[in-house]
């Protein structure tokens, strides 16, 4: 009989040994392979070079991006600020600017003049919107904050045009006296009665649908006169007060939040 002979484990021993993390399945030389080519892919530069940096990068932009954005939210956009720029860039590249509220203004002078109030009735235009001055006894009588039949049928034709604008102007009632004291039961002073001429008017647009928070009505009594209510010798000047006992409509841009 001839020795024994045992199976050499010489190969698979030293291959545990130096790779003891290697499955059972995989040989020596499978693995070095697949450790080569993954050392291979891992060191591989790109075809632009070092562009990892891009992610950082493209982080970075994100964060700020959203900080902006909530800024933003935060912030009120100046109306006023932003139609001059409008206005500057427009006329600089040669273009014809025109304010937002132009074809709204023409609409309304076409309506008053229709009403006969035309030579009654200042328009003049503001950096936010616009102002309608209705001069004289156009609305009320002297002493009286009834409105008159005539100033009625005037407002039902104006105030759907400005309904149209609803969510975008803030309408602002301004009313003012002239100079003579009053003192009646019902208005102690031209403090009450131009508050109570403002107040009808206000009423008006608010029977129509407009929305209490986009309405003022203010009274200034005799406090901003347009003209002298008298002269340098103290006597009045009818058709000075005349002037100053008016009705102010303001549409004012809403600033946007």
């Amino acid at each position: 009989m001839g020795a024994p002979k045992f199976k050499s484990y010489q190969s698979n021993q030293s291959s545990e040994k130096k790779y003891p993390h290697i499955e059972s399945h995989l040989n020596e030389e499978n693995y070095i392979q697949e450790e080569m080519l993954l050392r291979e892919l891992t060191t591989q530069k790109s075809e632009d070079g070092e562009s990892l940096w891009l992610l950082s990068y493209s982080d970075m932009m994100t964060l700020l991006f959203g900080f902006f954005v909530l800024l933003m939210s935060f912030s009120k956009i100046d109306i006023e600020a932003f139609e001059k720029v409008k206005k500057e860039t427009t006329t600089l590249f040669g273009g014809e600017y025109q304010k937002p509220f132009q074809q709204m203004k023409a609409e309304l002078k076409d309506k008053v003049a229709l009403s006969g109030l035309n030579d009654k009735a200042v328009f003049d235009e503001l950096e936010k919107g616009l102002t309608i001055t209705f001069r004289g006894s156009v609305f009320f009588d002297s002493g009286s904050a009834e409105l008159k039949p005539e100033a009625i049928e005037m407002l039902k034709q104006v105030i759907p045009i400005v309904k149209r604008q609803n969510s975008k102007f803030n309408v602002v009632v301004e009313g003012h006296t002239d100079d003579n004291p009053i003192n009646s039961e019902k208005f102690p002073s031209n403090w009450e009665l131009s508050s109570h001429r403002a107040s009808a008017v206000l009423r008006l647009f608010e029977e129509n649908g407009f929305e209490k928070k986009h309405l003022r009505a203010i009274g200034f009594a005799d406090t901003l006169p347009i003209l002298p209510n008298r002269d340098e010798n103290n006597l009045a000047i009818s058709e000075n007060q005349s002037q100053n006992r008016r009705i102010v409509l303001k549409l004012v841009r809403a600033t946007i939040k």
